[in-house]
C-alpha cells in the first residue's frame, strides 16, 4: 500500500489501553481486549468473578457472597474491576480464586478457609485508597494480590503502616524499586529491568537481529504508568554507547499526533522507542508512516500482543521491536507451563491464557505458602507473620516446590521450601524484586515471533 494512498481509520481503532509499566507474561495472549474488560468495565464473570463490583467478598468456588467469620482467612485482590481497566480484574481474581480453591482443598491454612475478597481500584489513586482501607480496615485481609503501577503510589503505606504483605503481579512501575522487601514484593520484572532489556536488544544486533541502532528517540505517554520507562532506557541506552537525540512526552488520549510525529522525525532517529496505550501507539505510527517515517519502532510489553498488531495494517508494523516476559526455561521444560495453560483455561472458561496470568499464580502460591508457613510455625496468623515468611518460602537453597500442594505437604513434614514459579525462580531480592528473562519479538505479517532472548545475566 503506498503511503499516499494509506488511509488513516478515524472510528474502526478499539480503544483498548494498556498498563506500560505493568508488564507480566501471559503465556502468549493479549492483555484483553473490548469484551475482556473493555471501557465498560463490563462483567468479569469469566474464571468466577464479579468485574464490575469490586466491593463483593467472592469465595473461590462460586464466586458468591460470603459472611466473615473467626473460620476463614481473607486474601484482597486490589486491581480494577471497572472502568477501562476491568480486564486486569478479569486477568487477575481466576487464578487466585483457583489456587485459593486448591488451597481449601487441603484442608485451608490452620483448618482456615481461604476465602477471595474483591477491591476494585477503579486504575484511580482515589478509588485505590478506599478499596485498599475498605479491604484492611473493614474486610480483615491478612494479604493482598495487586494492585497495578496506576495505584501502587497512592497505596503501598497502607501496606506498611498496618503491616499488610501486598504481593503484585502486575506492577512493574520504577516507583517500587527502593521501597519493597518488607510487607511489599511482585512477581513480576521492575521496569528498569524491562527498559534496561529495551535498550540492550536496541543497541546490539544479536538480540533483534536487524543492527546495532546508535541513535535513538523516545515518545512516552504522560501518564505515570508510561512514564515509567523513560529513564531507564535512555540512561541504558547512553550506558551502552548510543544516543538518545529526544525524549519526547507526549499527551495520552489525543485525536492526532502528526505534530508529535513530525517533531520526532526531526531528530532523525534509527529506532523509536513508543511508550504508549495501544490506541494512541497505533495512530502515532500510522501518522509516522503516512509521513514517510523510515526507522524502526521498539514497543514495551503491552503493545507487544495480538491485539495490537489486530488492530494495525502489517505495512505499519512489519519489522516492528517488541518486548515480552520470556517463558520461565524450566516451567516449560517440565511441562508445567502447559499443565497451567489448560487447568486456568478450563477453569476460566478462556480460550487463551492471558496476561499476568502466570504471574497471579506465582504471588497467589507464595502468599498461600507463607500463610503454610506462619501456621506451621505456630505463630498467629497475622499480616507481619505472613511477609516475614514471604521471603523464607520462595528463596533458595531449601527444597524446591512448584505448586501450594507440594510446598503444604514439604512444610507439613518439617521441610524449608524454596518456592519456583512459572514467571522465573521467584527468588526476592532486599527490595521484594524478581529477575526474569525476557524475549525480543519482531512482528511480521501480522504476528510476533522471537528474534532473540535476554536472560537476566545480560543486563547486569
Amino acid at each position: 500500500m503506498d503511503r499516499r494512498t494509506f488511509l488513516t481509520r478515524t472510528g474502526g481503532v478499539a480503544t483498548v489501553t494498556l498498563l506500560a509499566g505493568c508488564g507480566g507474561d501471559g503465556g502468549g495472549s493479549d492483555g484483553g481486549d473490548g469484551s475482556d474488560g473493555g471501557s465498560d468495565g463490563g462483567d468479569g464473570g469469566d474464571g468466577g468473578g464479579d468485574g464490575g463490583d469490586g466491593g463483593e467478598t467472592a469465595t473461590p468456588s462460586d464466586g458468591g457472597s460470603t459472611d466473615g467469620g473467626a473460620g476463614e482467612i481473607k486474601v484482597g485482590v486490589l486491581v480494577p474491576f471497572s472502568g477501562d481497566f476491568a480486564w486486569v480484574g478479569e486477568n487477575v481474581l481466576p487464578v487466585t480464586q483457583m489456587i485459593a480453591e486448591q488451597i481449601n482443598s487441603e484442608g485451608g491454612i490452620d483448618g482456615k478457609e481461604v476465602t477471595v475478597v474483591q477491591g476494585d481500584t477503579e486504575a484511580s489513586p482515589d478509588a485505590s485508597l478506599s478499596a485498599a482501607k475498605r479491604l484492611i480496615d473493614v474486610e480483615g485481609v491478612t494479604g493482598v494480590i495487586g494492585p497495578t503501577s496506576i495505584t501502587m503510589s497512592a497505596v503501598f503505606d497502607q501496606f506498611t503502616e498496618n503491616e499488610i504483605p501486598s504481593v503484585t503481579p502486575t506492577a512493574g512501575t520504577t516507583s517500587l524499586d527502593d521501597r519493597g522487601g518488607e510487607f511489599v514484593f511482585r512477581t513480576v520484572p521492575s521496569d528498569s529491568l524491562g527498559g534496561r532489556a529495551i535498550a540492550k536488544a536496541a543497541r546490539e544486533e544479536q538480540f533483534n537481529t536487524v543492527q546495532s541502532y546508535s541513535r535513538m528517540t523516545m515518545l512516552v505517554g504522560d501518564k505515570e504508568v508510561f512514564q515509567s520507562f523513560k529513564e531507564p532506557i535512555s540512561s541504558s541506552f547512553e550506558e551502552f554507547g548510543g544516543t538518545v537525540a529526544e525524549a519526547m512526552d507526549i499527551r495520552t488520549g489525543k485525536s492526532s499526533y502528526q505534530s508529535e510525529v513530525q517533531s520526532m522525525m526531526s531528530t532523525d532517529p534509527e529506532i523509536t522507542v513508543l511508550v504508549a496505550s495501544i490506541e494512541d501507539s497505533i495512530k502515532v505510527m500510522e501518522a509516522a508512516f503516512q509521513a514517510g517515517y523510515e526507522g524502526n519502532w521498539f514497543l514495551t510489553q503491552d503493545q507487544t500482543n495480538e491485539d495490537f498488531l489486530s488492530q494495525s495494517e502489517t505495512q505499519v508494523t512489519n519489522g516492528v521491536l517488541g518486548l515480552q516476559e520470556a517463558a520461565f526455561q524450566e516451567a516449560q521444560e517440565s511441562g508445567r507451563l502447559a499443565e497451567f495453560d489448560s487447568n486456568i483455561q478450563e477453569y476460566a472458561g478462556w480460550d487463551e491464557t492471558r496476561l499476568f496470568a502466570t504471574n497471579t499464580f506465582d504471588a497467589m502460591n507464595v502468599m498461600g505458602l507463607a500463610m503454610k508457613q506462619t501456621a506451621a510455625n505456630g505463630e498467629e496468623l497475622t499480616g507481619a507473620n505472613i511477609a516475614g515468611n514471604i521471603r523464607s518460602v520462595a528463596n533458595p537453597p531449601d527444597q524446591a516446590v512448584t505448586s501450594y500442594v507440594e510446598g503444604a505437604s514439604a512444610i507439613e513434614d518439617g521441610t524449608d521450601v524454596d518456592y519456583r514459579g512459572l514467571a522465573g525462580p521467584i527468588d526476592f531480592d532486599d527490595v521484594g524484586d524478581i529477575r526474569a528473562p525476557f524475549s525480543i519479538q519482531m512482528a511480521d505479517g501480522g504476528e510476533w515471533s522471537e528474534a532473540a532472548r535476554l536472560p537476566p545475566e545480560a543486563l547486569e
